[in-house]
Formats: C-alpha cells, sequence, structure tokens
C-alpha cells in the first residue's frame, strides 16, 4: 500500500519523455539495493542526507530534479528500504503506461519462433511484447510474461503420450 502511494505520486509527477528515464534511474538503484551494504549506507546515522542522497543520484546516473526530490522524500521519511518494491511497481505501472511487456521464453527455440512467439502474443495482448531466449534443458518451451500474468508451457513428452493415448483410443 505505502510502495503504491509513492509509485503513483512519482508517476503522476513524471511526463511522458521522463518516464523511461527515470525509470531506468531507479532500476539502477534497485539493482545494487540487493547489497546488504547499500541499506547500512543510506540507513547510517555517520551519513548525512546530501551524503546519502548524493551517493543515490551517483548509483542511478540522473540528477533529474523530480528523481532527486523523490529520493530525498523516500530518505527523510526512512522508507529507502522499499525501492526494490516501488521499482518492481514502477515496472508494471510503466510497462501498462507504454503497453509494452517483456517476457522469457525457456527451452531450445530459434530466433525466428522467438520472433513468431512475440509477433503472436503482441497481437493476442495488443500490446508490444518483447520477449527473452533463456536456454535450459526443458524438453519443450515455456512462456512467461509476469506483468500480464501468462505462462505458456509446451512439454515434448507430453504431446507424445497425449498423441500415443489418442491412437490407442482410436484403435
Amino acid at each position: 500500500m505505502i510502495v503504491e502511494k509513492y509509485t503513483k505520486a512519482l508517476m503522476s509527477s513524471l511526463n511522458d519523455d521522463e518516464i523511461v528515464e527515470i525509470y531506468e534511474a531507479i532500476a539502477k538503484i534497485a539493482l545494487v539495493a540487493n547489497n546488504p551494504k547499500f541499506i547500512l549506507i543510506v540507513k547510517s546515522p555517520l551519513l548525512s542526507l546530501d551524503e546519502k542522497l548524493k551517493f543515490l543520484i551517483d548509483l542511478a546516473q540522473n540528477d533529474d530534479k523530480k528523481l532527486v526530490n523523490f529520493l530525498k522524500i523516500l530518505l527523510i521519511n526512512k522508507r529507502i528500504d522499499l525501492i526494490r518494491e516501488i521499482h518492481q511497481n514502477l515496472y508494471e505501472k510503466v510497462s501498462e503506461y507504454l503497453n509494452t511487456y517483456a517476457g522469457i521464453v525457456e527451452g531450445k527455440v530459434g530466433e525466428s519462433v522467438l520472433k513468431e512467439l512475440e509477433k503472436k502474443l503482441s497481437e493476442k495482448f495488443n500490446a508490444k511484447i518483447k520477449l527473452q531466449l533463456k536456454e535450459s534443458d526443458l524438453n519443450g518451451v515455456r512462456v512467461f510474461v509476469d506483468v500480464l500474468n501468462v505462462e505458456v508451457g509446451l512439454d515434448e513428452n507430453k504431446i507424445k503420450r497425449d498423441l500415443v493415448n489418442q491412437i490407442l483410443k482410436a484403435i
């Protein structure tokens, strides 16, 4: 609930040109926020607010005024430890706003199959879907698009079993 409020406030303050830029800056901070030393630094009583803010701006590689104000508010309200959750919520909102979603394809598929999956999913959801291949020893293909809550899987062994069952029923 708190994360939603911060994300909504940030999104409402941004114009179309700033949305992706600010999202990418927050993504850089969220990536580092997984490190336990990050929390020690941003919560340290030995560092001033300005030093912490400078640290975050350096991580983000962005000194946009709106981003700086947002980070300052998080630091003042002692909510900077929510940055990963804010990033995830912001990712969902930005994806929805831009009607562009990212997904993962697990298995062994070629580039042409990947492009065809992107095309079909984009048509199905009336959105731009960008898939990334994650090779695995899976005997089939699995597709995930988290924000849209889509998971599709084809298992080669299951297809063979179903085909054999259909043939046996026909006999």
